[in-house]
């Protein structure tokens, strides 16, 4: 697999919505979710649990899900006036069930020490640990020339999810991607430049 540099990842990342449907190598992917694995976490508890998707039944499924979620909130059409970062939501979300690969991840909560079985668990309890893993996973497949996409639209039926995939209680689901070799290409990316929101020794001294 053809790798490139961090700094190249970070400064062409971006979020994608379209997809090929060529599968997702199961190298690729574990490749990935290793890099994932590194992220540091609160207490080194290492909270993370990831749950890969091919399955084409599956994705049909949990991808239809996401559809109906996301239209029934948001609309099937555009709306006037409407950004370009919603039409492509739009456009994902009408497509999801045609991804080539998703991964689910989540937060296995019995492994934090407030964790008491058979209470309800305290959700977002491991956000600090669990996005920087996701950000290492979405660094690592752009490395390979994979695309993501950061969803959260799946949390709103997560009950038909887990009882889906047979996830216990006691795990929370934080973000659904999908994961595939996007049609086009990455970056560069549009983002508002580090010397308008740097500030040393205090607010508003720019250096």
């Amino acid at each position: 697999m053809e790798e490139i540099g961090l700094f190249d990842a970070i400064y062409s990342q971006r979020q994608i919505t379209r997809y090929k449907p060529d599968p997702v190598p199961r190298e690729a992917i574990e490749k990935i979710i290793e890099a994932a694995t590194k992220a540091p976490s609160g207490g080194n508890r290492q909270p993370w649990e990831f749950i890969v998707i091919t399955d084409r039944n599956l994705i049909d499924r949990i991808g239809n899900i996401y559809r109906e979620q996301w239209l029934g909130a948001l609309g099937a059409q555009p709306r006037p006036g409407e950004s370009p970062v919603y039409r492509s939501a739009r456009y994902l979300a009408h497509h999801m069930p045609e991804v080539p690969a998703m991964i689910l991840v989540c937060v296995d909560h019995s492994l934090g020490s407030s964790y008491t079985p058979g209470q309800p668990i305290e959700r977002g309890r491991e956000a600090s640990s669990i996005w920087l893993a996701v950000q290492n996973l979405f660094l690592a497949a752009r490395a390979l020339g994979l695309g993501t996409r950061l969803t959260t639209t799946h949390l709103r039926r997560e009950a038909e999810i887990k009882a889906l995939l047979g996830i216990p209680d006691h795990v929370e689901t934080v973000c659904l991607t999908p994961l595939g070799y996007p049609r086009g290409s990455f970056g560069p990316t549009d983002r508002r430049p580090a010397s308008e929101v740097t500030h040393y020794d205090g607010w508003g001294n720019r250096g």
